[in-house]
């Protein structure tokens, strides 16, 4: 019991010391967010070097806060092959021009195209009979029309998944045309099809529409080189809790668009170098690593990466928090992995701290996921978790998730609720 007692004392009183520098901290990683989702960066992509400019201002970053560098640098360098589109986008619908990133995203794989294609949309009986659409698939050839896919106009997920294969697998079309009845999505890929895809906003999209006219200048980067960044502040052992985040985003879309990536995942890049702020100041039981990985959005190359050439055995980790996505917290926060039977001790340790300080109404978990750079780890038998914040109106990978979206409610809470589980975890 008196254990517990001066456990519960110590733990209020760094909990305490967080609050005291806090307010400095938030609009220190407001700025940060707010830097790293700025035009300078080009969305953290592959045009005009724009993740590579964010991986510089990173370092500069860990090197004012006193993070050290392992003997290699603070830079792990890797390479993976990327398809982008640094040239200007055009989509005519009929004869009216849509505004990228407004109507139209191209869809990541869309290799370079100059052409008019007819539209082919099936009404919604056909759509909805999939073995009556593959019988016409088996009987025509469409290589001058673009199918159109109309997800509003069925509810059934499977069809759904039908028309997805369809899109990926494409042998029939010219081209495919998906009418996005929410929030457009982008994506980066690191491939090129032979066929293009236009994703449309379904209120841009005129009913009677008869052809489109697509332009896109598409350039495959092969091995586009990129750097992870690694640092760590010295505990009282060598064992490492590890705390990482992606700093890489989606990049631009032709000359006018880029996706700044504010929650996604500027906020956990800059949660990262906050508690990196806070260690170096004040000495932690277990030595922290800092970790912020590249090409997460292309496949999770930066951890991977990590995992294949460790830079300290990874015997020597005790726990990963990967934070990816933690700019809001309106509606409470995830942890995935937390519900798999594995991670029992993990999870009751997050419970506790929740319960005795009160920090969320609403802390759920969720069982494992390969989504984020949580999993490499996880995936070699490293305990690994994924925390990302719930609730708030953001965007996910569209131009609209910049840091005017981030309502940040959820901040202080997680940041105490990990200095708290880091202070208890054993």
């Amino acid at each position: 019991m008196r254990f517990k007692l001066v456990s519960s004392i110590f733990t209020f009183l760094l909990i305490f010391i967080s609050f005291l520098g806090f307010s400095q901290n938030r609009e220190k990683t407001k700025e940060r967010i707010i830097e790293l989702s700025s035009p300078e960066y080009h969305g953290r992509g592959y045009i005009n070097d724009g993740c590579n400019k964010a991986a510089d201002y990173i370092a500069e970053e860990m090197e004012k806060i006193g993070v050290k560098s392992f003997p290699e640098g603070y830079f792990q360098e890797l390479e993976f092959d990327v398809n982008t589109f640094p040239g200007k986008l055009q989509v005519n619908i009929d004869d009216e021009k849509l505004v990228p990133g407004v109507d139209f995203l191209i869809g990541p794989a869309t290799p370079s195209v100059n052409d008019r294609f007819t539209l082919y949309k099936p009404d919604s009986l056909l759509l909805n009979d999939t073995t009556a659409f593959k019988k016409k698939l088996e009987n025509d050839i469409f290589l001058d029309q673009m199918l159109v896919v109309d997800y509003a106009q069925t509810e059934n997920i499977e069809i759904k998944k039908f028309y997805i294969r369809i899109m990926m697998d494409n042998e029939h079309f010219g081209g495919i045309v998906e009418l996005i009845p929410e929030e457009l999505m982008w994506a980066v890929r690191t491939f090129q099809n032979d066929y293009p895809v236009v994703k449309v906003k379904r209120e841009s999209y005129p009913e009677d529409a008869e052809e489109l006219t697509l332009k896109v200048k598409a350039k495959m980067q092969f091995n586009y080189e990129v750097k992870n960044l690694i640092g760590y502040i010295e505990g009282e052992t060598d064992e490492f809790i590890v705390l990482t985040a992606h700093y890489d985003h989606l990049g631009r879309m032709g000359k006018k668009v880029y996706i700044p990536g504010a929650q996604d995942n500027a906020s956990g890049t800059a949660m990262v170098l906050d508690f990196a702020e806070y260690y170096a100041d004040v000495k932690p039981h277990y030595s922290i690593a800092f970790m912020l990985f590249a090409g997460e959005e292309a496949g999770l190359f930066g951890s991977i990466n990590y995992v294949t050439n460790p830079l300290f055995d990874l015997s020597k980790i005790k726990m990963v928090i990967n934070l990816d996505m933690v700019g809001t917290g309106d509606d409470g926060i995830t942890v995935v992995n937390g519900a798999s039977p594995d991670y029992k001790k993990e999870w009751e340790l997050f419970e506790e701290l929740n319960i005795e300080w009160e920090f969320f109404t609403n802390l759920k978990a969720r069982g494992e996921a390969a989504n984020s750079d949580h999993y490499p780890f996880h995936a070699v038998g490293v305990p690994a978790v994924f925390i990302y914040t719930m609730g708030g109106k953001t965007y996910y990978h569209n131009p609209k998730d910049t840091p005017e979206t981030l309502t940040f409610t959820g901040y202080e809470a997680l940041f105490d609720l990990i200095i708290g589980f880091i202070d208890k975890y054993e």
